[in-house]
Formats: C-alpha cells, structure tokens, sequence
C-alpha cells in the first residue's frame, strides 16, 4: 500500500518527539504492508510554522536514518497545510511541498479547521484552480459540519477537490460520527484516497491494513486497491519518480 498522509518526521509537528519514535512508527508501517509514504508534517502558520526551508532538511535526515536502519519503506515529501490566508503567500513563494499531480494539476494537501468549513472555502478553491492547483482534502469525515451536513461537501467536489478518508476512521477510532461520515462518502463512490495520519506508534498509528479489511468486507478488494494503492500511485508517481508497477511489492 501507498500511504499519503502521515506525520511521522520527528520533532516538525505534532508526531513523533525523536528519530527513535519515528523508526518505530516506520517500523509498524512496513510491518502493516506499506511500502510507499509521502512524508506529510503540519503547515499550520501560528501552530506548526514549516514550509519547504524547514521541510526539506529533517525529511533527508530521516530518509537517511532510514535507508540506515534498513526499513523497506520507499520516502517522498509533501506537507498537509491549514486553511488560511498565508496559504496564498506560501504558494506564490514556492513554499509548499506538493503532494503529487492529478490530470496535469499539482496537487495541494488541504486541512480544514475541525469544527467547521471555513468562510470563503468556495472562493479559496476556485482561486487555487486558476494556478492550476487542486486540492487533495484531508480527512472530510472528521470535519463536525461535514458529519452533522455530508452533502456540503458537493460544492468543492465541483471545483475539483479530492477526498482522503483516514483510515482509522474506517477501523472506528476516531468513533460512530466519523465512521458513518466514511460510510456515506464511500457508498457514494466520493473517496480517492485511503491514508493513515499516523502520528504516534500507540496513540495514533498506521492503522492501514484494518482499514483495508473493512473497504474489503464492505465494497470489495477493487475498491480497497483503487483507495490505497492505485489512486495513491498515480497521484504521487512524480514524487517517486515513476508509477508502481503491477509486481512490484507495494501493489500487492
């Protein structure tokens, strides 16, 4: 499997506090069939002040740790970034890792505020496709507005957007409203993306292959391989440096 969202670069964000919680956690996501991740630490501006100057540094010294520790987990870079005004400045400037490509777009990893959809969300997307950017949206179905109003959501999957469920929210960790949330993006065949946001080994960790167990009990191996390998292989192939190939490992 391919994972595209995750805070596993140590001491950037909210994930791990040192390189040795960052190797465990890579640990468990190659113990649970990942062979590709893109590196996804917060750009959040008051919070998480990062972009590609202090990206980039401590995602080499990771891979390096890793390529050392001899984990067979293929490393790529992106950033999961905040709704807000700075973004603007941040793409003008060049600062954001993009997660990938999708129909000749670069792609944007986006996080909305928890509690609601922000005010000019409408006007931000459409600003963003007029740079040719599209927006991959970070776990919907934990959004409060989305669970109680799901069909909201159709006003940004008309500019483009991108869905990427978390995938604990399939295997019920993050609970009942966020698991039906899930359902009901699924069942309307509205989802990309399956990835982990793994933060931490216990308290927040890979979680891929029980969520890969429930698409398979509910829609089938077709859905679960389009969800966390195919969908993810063709948006971040330009990170890696090529598609995966049908016998190659992480396909399987």
């Amino acid at each position: 499997m391919i994972d595209i969202h995750n805070h596993i670069i140590p001491a950037i964000d909210d994930g791990p506090k040192t390189l040795e919680q960052s190797l465990a956690l890579l640990r468990l996501a190659e113990r649970d069939g990942i062979r590709r991740l893109v590196c996804t630490p917060h750009m959040h501006p008051g919070r998480y002040d990062n972009d590609s100057t202090t990206i980039t540094p401590a995602f080499t010294a990771l891979a390096e740790q890793v390529q050392m520790a001899g984990i067979n987990i293929e490393l790529a870079m992106a950033a999961e970034v905040r709704f807000s005004d700075e973004m603007i400045v941040q793409l003008q400037q060049k600062r954001i890792p993009m997660i990938g490509q999708w129909q000749g777009d670069d792609c944007l990893l986006l996080e909305l505020p928890h509690q609601h959809i922000p005010v000019g969300t409408r006007i931000m997307l459409d600003w963003l496709g007029r740079q040719g950017v599209r927006v991959v949206l970070a776990h919907p179905e934990r959004n409060r507005e989305l669970m109680a109003y799901p069909e909201r959501i159709f006003p940004m999957l008309e500019r483009g957007v991108l869905l990427q469920l978390t995938a604990g929210s399939l295997a019920g960790s993050f609970g009942e409203p966020a698991l039906n949330t899930a359902r009901w993006l699924l069942d309307r065949e509205l989802v990309s993306f399956v990835a982990s946001d793994a933060h931490h080994e216990q308290r927040r960790p890979v979680a891929m292959s029980a969520a890969a167990q429930v698409l398979d009990q509910w829609y089938g191996q077709g859905v679960r391989d389009e969800l966390t390998q195919t969908n993810p292989d063709r948006l971040t192939a330009t990170l890696f440096g090529g598609p995966i190939t049908a016998d190659d490992p992480a396909m399987r």
